[in-house]
């Protein structure tokens, strides 16, 4: 598979949208309240920088994949170290969505069903959908494009009716700068993973054009999920709008449209699900990846159900104590962990810059 820029703008688009704008709104308009924005805006900014120092690393050495030519600019070891935390975060977070999307469908929809089949049936799902490879999951990706665009643009035209815009002038003058730092880190927690792209060199090219579009893909994210923020302030204001845990099914369910624009819960919810169905389904074949790195496996596939099945339980495990839960995934030793794994190129690229700079090679193939 050779995939074209556009087609990884498209996909990037999905993947790094589907957590954020269901789980990031909330956490924010509690800690940060009217000065979300420059949460936002200051995440953007830091997370453009992890995808530049990708893009860095990624043109380095474009013909071989980077879980093999990673060593060669940090060395065997340090490379088989992050390798193995890329595993483990791949694994944990694949078993936050798990148990997030049961949570979700256990108190809206499903009551009455046990936890431990929800969650079986999800991980299933992920697991079949990562052994269907990495052109599958692109191309699902670009089918839901579009489709998500068009969602999201009706839902901002739709309830910006609704909005108290008398709010605005509170945007420019309730600024703690502080706290809007600490919060940006937050934000970058949910949407700064730009270094999983390493993983698909070299079916990925990183020329001129692919740096052009993620950062495109970078700016919607950041752009969309700004938008939702605002939209949740001026529909339910900070106090109740940092109470509620879905705030988009809130704002359709209390939306004074009728018709199919007034039920279109279910057609968000289905495309979110699929969107965070390709999420995992890639995260765990970044997994399978680093694992056979890591364990000299001669074929991944036989890896999924391993990885799957831990993701499983570790969520069986969150669902036995739901508050702990919520409260942990937002604490700052949770988004510090988040942070330092989406800084990965940052190690990488400062490395190979200080070895480029003082005429060492790097790579012994060039």
């Amino acid at each position: 598979m050779r995939s074209t820029s556009w087609q990884t703008f498209r996909f990037a688009m999905i993947y790094m949208i589907s957590q954020p704008i269901a789980f990031l709104i909330t956490p924010l308009i509690s800690t940060s309240g009217y000065q979300g924005w420059i949460s936002l805006l200051l995440g953007g900014l830091i997370s453009a920088l992890f995808l530049c120092c990708t893009v860095y690393i990624g043109r380095l050495n474009p013909d071989v994949p980077w879980v093999q030519s990673g060593e060669q600019i940090i060395g065997k070891w340090p490379h088989r170290f992050f390798l193995f935390v890329v595993l483990y975060w791949c694994v944990y977070y694949v078993s936050i969505d798990i148990e997030s999307f049961t949570l979700f469908y256990g108190s809206i929809y499903m009551r009455e069903t046990p936890q431990w089949f929800l969650q079986l049936i999800i991980g299933l799902v992920i697991v079949i959908t990562a052994r269907w490879g990495l052109v599958s999951i692109v191309y699902m990706a670009d089918g839901l494009f579009l489709i998500t665009i068009i969602g999201i643009a009706i839902i901002l035209g739709l309830f910006s009716a609704n909005a108290d815009f008398q709010m605005f002038p509170a945007l420019w003058t309730h600024h703690k700068m502080g706290m809007a730092l600490r919060d940006s880190f937050t934000a970058v927690s949910w949407f700064g993973e730009w270094f999983v792209f390493l993983f698909i060199v070299p079916h990925l090219k990183f020329g001129p054009k692919t740096l052009r579009n993620l950062l495109s893909a970078c700016l919607l994210v950041t752009f969309a999920v700004t938008m939702q923020w605002m939209l949740t302030l001026f529909n339910f204001g900070s106090y109740y709008g940092s109470r509620i845990q879905y705030p988009l099914l809130e704002l359709i369910r209390s939306s004074t449209l009728s018709g199919f624009l007034g039920n279109a819960d279910p057609l968000l919810i289905g495309l979110w699900t699929t969107s965070m169905f390709i999420h995992d389904a890639f995260l765990l074949y970044i997994g399978t990846k680093c694992a056979a790195e890591l364990f000299k496996f001669q074929t991944r596939k036989a890896i999924l159900p391993l990885l799957g099945g831990t993701a499983v339980v570790v969520a069986l495990q969150y669902s036995r104590d739901t508050t702990r839960f919520l409260t942990e995934m937002n604490i700052p030793s949770i988004v510090i962990f988040w942070v330092l794994v989406d800084a990965l190129p940052v190690y990488y690229a400062v490395i190979a810059y200080a070895r480029i700079k003082f005429g060492k090679k790097l790579f012994t193939n060039q």
